[in-house]
């Protein structure tokens, strides 16, 4: 799903971006797109087979693909002192 928030070629973490949140093109791009998942969401409430259908091209599209974290396994490294 992709819908416009912001002018074309805006760099995303920019105020320009921060500023159309503020505005109208942003927020009409936001309900937009709150709107077309919702109404997903209950499309797939309503249609367990739909659900079905979904999860199976999901595996189909995935194939043998694995997700590895770039974040190591453990404890996060925690620096209290900021040196």
């Amino acid at each position: 799903l992709g819908v416009t928030t912001a002018p074309k070629d805006t760099p995303w973490h920019s105020w320009a971006v921060v500023a159309c949140g503020g505005m109208s093109i942003g927020h009409k791009g936001m309900i937009y797109a709150s709107k077309a998942m919702s109404m997903t969401m209950a499309d797939l409430f309503e249609n367990p087979d739909l659900v079905e259908k979904v999860k199976t091209e999901y595996k189909e599209r995935k194939g043998d693909e694995v997700y590895d974290a770039m974040v190591p396994e453990g404890p996060p490294p925690v620096n209290a002192k900021g040196n």
